[in-house]
């Protein structure tokens, strides 16, 4: 029997190289982004009732990288 941790973990893998090449995606992408900084759409969110003014996908990018590092320290120079 396979891990299904480590299924997931070469599969997305697999994703993340295939979407890296992927145009349409790309392009995609960058409309999003160029319509949403227009329309503030960072700013509708919160954390624990404070302002983060981040896209929530970029949240939860930071909590893996924590996850994965481990840092002692971690300095917050953002609002």
């Amino acid at each position: 029997m396979s891990d299904p941790i480590s299924e997931f973990i070469e599969e997305r893998k697999q994703r993340i190289q295939s979407n890296g090449e992927n145009k349409d995606l790309k392009d995609a992408a960058k409309v999003f982004n160029e319509v949403s900084h227009t329309a503030q759409y960072s700013y509708n969110f919160s954390w624990m009732g404070r302002p983060i003014i981040q896209y929530p996908q970029d949240m939860i990018a930071m909590q893996e990288i924590i996850w994965e590092v481990k840092p002692d320290l971690i300095i917050e120079t953002g609002i």
